[in-house]
Order: C-alpha cells, then structure tokens, then sequence
C-alpha cells in the first residue's frame, strides 16, 4: 500500500508541473464558462421558444455529457504514451509496483480526475446558466439534480480507461495518438443521435455499442427530456452502462498489456 501512496503523491506534486494534469484541472472551467455564458447565446438564434432552440439546446447538452469524459480519456492515452516514449512501462518491471497495479493506479487516478471535472462541467453550467436553457418557459437544466449528475459522472468516466487504454496501446506515439483522437472525436459524439424522433424507440439500441451512448439515454430518461416506451428504465441504462464498459476495460487492458509486452 506504501508504493502506491508514495506514486500518489508524486502525481500530486505533478498536477500543476505537468501540463496534461494541469489541462485535467482547468478545462472543465473552460467549459463551464462556454457553456453557461457563450452557447445560450448561439442558441437564441435559433427562435425563442420554438422547436429549433429546443432541439438546439438539447444537441448542447448532449455534447458537453460526451466530451467531458473523452477529453479525460484522451489525456490519460496521451499519459501512457508518454511512459511507453520514455520507457517508464519497461522500468516499473523492475520495481515493487507491477505493471497491472501501475495501469490500474494511473487509471483510477485520471477516472477521479475526469469524474469530478464531468460533474462540473454539467452541473457547474446548470448553476452558472442561469435561464439561459430556457425554452418555452421550461428550464432544460432544472432537472439535473445533483443526484443525477453524480450518477452520470460516475458512470460516464468510466469510459476513460477505456479509450485511454485502445489509445495508448495501438498509436505508436503521440503524433499518431492525436490523429486517432480526432479520427475517434466524431464517433464519440454519436449519442447525439438520441434525440432524434427517427431513434427514440427501439432502433436507440444500435447506439448502444457506443459506451457513451448508455450514461447520456439514461440521464436524458431521468431528467424526464426524452420519454418514450421503448426507453429502459433509469437504472437500467446505468447498469448496462456499467457492466458494458467493465468489459471494455478489461479486453482493452489485454491488449494493451500484450502490445507492450511485444
């Protein structure tokens, strides 16, 4: 328990000197602030009150609930890459702290990191907003509670080993790594898709092999923006989502584990 206390506060002591850290901690008031304060606005061009701003905001809300666990997921593939550059992966088989326990310390550090940045992003522009998702006389943002925003946070950031990880292990270095990133950006963003009439029943679930699809439907059901028949119960996408993204970690640890190991 020692070494991995001690690896703690190594990374503490690097959240302000390294740069991809340092991004962790300020980009969700980057986005924060472009949500609450510079969106609405763009938003309000599509007709107070009419379907087009509706849908508009939607989209938004949609957007930021995807990019801010990928963003995290990316800087922890960027991470990896750096100690397989640097040969740190060869270095650590020679340390009390194996190369599992390394992987999974470097994970569970950047999936708090991406979770709590996840929640503020949401929840930080819902407060900051003010009525500027107001459509109609309804308020889009009132129902994300803290409960609900916690839920998704935590469920969603559970996306970032999992990217991070494919990432990591088939870019041969960063360069390349951040060509897959873009390559991967529009893909990432097909939840989106959601909120569209044409998927609200049962054609949702070809969606659903997007990781990201099952934590957005879930807080979209909940907060009450999307209904339909069709639609799982709230708990039920969050289960999915969970046991589906398991999975994913623990192919994609295989495969990186293996790429390194060659």
């Amino acid at each position: 328990m020692r070494k991995y206390i001690k690896l703690l506060k190594y990374e503490l002591k690097n959240l302000i000197r390294d740069k991809m850290t340092l991004v962790m901690l300020v980009y969700p008031l980057m986005l924060m602030l472009v949500g609450a304060f510079v969106i609405p606005t763009v938003v309000d061009q599509f007709g107070e009150g009419g379907e087009g701003q509706r849908i508009a905001s939607l989209v938004i809300i949609v957007v930021f609930a995807a990019i801010a666990p990928f963003i995290g997921s990316a800087l922890l593939g960027f991470s990896l890459l750096d100690n397989r550059d640097e040969n740190t992966l060869d270095t650590i088989r020679v340390t009390p702290i194996s190369l599992r326990g390394y992987i999974t310390f470097k994970c569970i550090y950047a999936y708090i990191l991406g979770a709590n940045g996840t929640f503020w992003i949401i929840y930080g522009t819902r407060l900051l907003a003010g009525d500027g998702y107001t459509v109609g006389g309804m308020d889009l943002f009132e129902p994300f509670t803290v409960g609900v925003v916690l839920t998704y946070a935590l469920t969603a950031s559970l996306f970032i080993p999992v990217f991070a990880l494919l990432l990591s292990a088939f870019a041969k270095n960063k360069i390349e790594g951040f060509a897959y990133m873009k390559g991967s950006g529009m893909i990432i963003m097909l939840p989106v898709l959601t909120i569209l009439n044409a998927l609200q029943d049962w054609k949702q679930y070809f969606l659903g092999v997007m990781p990201t699809f099952w934590p957005i439907k879930g807080m979209l059901v909940q907060t009450g923006l999307l209904e339909h028949s069709d639609n799982l119960p709230y708990i039920g996408y969050i289960i999915v989502g969970v046991m589906y993204k398991i999975v994913l970690i623990i192919l994609m640890y295989k495969v990186f584990e293996k790429k390194v190991q060659n």
